[in-house]
């Protein structure tokens, strides 16, 4: 894949344009979008595009370790190149979050602080690099929300999503903890050690399977959406059991969950 393509971790862009789609739905949006979801979808996906570079440029040398195939810490792209495509990316997804409304533009805006401050920052400070990026990915709904004129519906999604990511984010750090031990980053897994850090990470998973149900007993979603998302549950539940591949196996439960969001929205 092209470096300047795979450095902004599509898949994760694809997720969250979605997300804003399912949180308009919800929201009471019409199945064919309209100019100005489109216009949000696109700005979450330049935004976060954006995020994850910043992102990549300050874990260079964690990455050395860690992950020493990426675009940056290999050679194929330079660290100058990665700051100015970042910072166009940034621009250009605000100037767009400008033309959809105010609202769409503190969103966009405190957004894209908040993923630098948590590139060069938060991710060092216990929990706190967690928390702030799980709450990125709650955005992601409630901007639908917000690009429609109507958020509420759209946060018990946005709950769900952050719990599971934290966990995962969590999940993640235990199997960064190398590189992280060595870069001074103060992650749950380097501060406590593995098994503690599995066990919280644990929780937070089974809290976002028990708040699964909350969407359907609150008739924002229907039978269809309970249907899909026992299956994400289920895989959430494995990704308990086996926890040296838990990161993967619940970025899956959260694709299943994602599609359960969308199918029980749109019917």
């Amino acid at each position: 894949m092209n470096p300047y393509i795979s450095i902004l971790r599509p898949l994760n862009g694809i997720m969250s344009i979605i997300a804003v789609y399912v949180g308009a739905l919800v929201a009471g949006a019409l199945v064919v979008p309209s100019f100005n979801l489109l216009l949000g979808m696109l700005v979450v996906f330049l935004v976060s595009g954006a995020g994850m570079i910043i992102n990549d440029i300050f874990d260079i040398e964690i990455d050395r370790v860690n992950k020493p195939e990426r675009p940056l810490p290999s050679g194929r792209i330079t660290k100058k190149k990665a700051w100015a495509y970042s910072i166009l990316l940034f621009i250009i997804g605000n100037v767009i979050a400008y033309n959809i409304g105010m609202n769409a533009l503190i969103v966009s805006v405190f957004a894209s602080l908040l993923l630098i401050a948590y590139a060069a920052k938060l991710k060092k400070v216990l929990l706190v690099g967690h928390l702030g990026v799980s709450l990125l990915v709650a955005f992601t709904f409630i901007f639908g929300g917000v690009i429609t004129g109507n958020v509420m519906p759209s946060l018990s999604l946005a709950i769900l999503a952050f719990l599971a990511n934290i966990g995962r984010e969590v999940y993640k750090s235990i199997e960064d903890v190398l590189g992280d031990s060595k870069k001074d980053v103060k992650s749950l897994a380097v501060k406590y050690g593995v098994i503690r850090a599995r066990k919280i990470a644990s929780a937070f998973i089974i809290a976002a399977v028990a708040m699964s149900f909350f969407p359907y007993a609150a008739g924002i979603m229907n039978a269809v959406y309970l249907l899909f998302v026992l299956i994400a549950d289920v895989v959430f539940i494995a990704a308990v059991a086996m926890p040296k591949k838990a990161s993967k196996i619940i970025k899956l439960a959260m694709l299943i969950a994602l599609a359960a969001f969308l199918i029980g929205a749109m019917s």
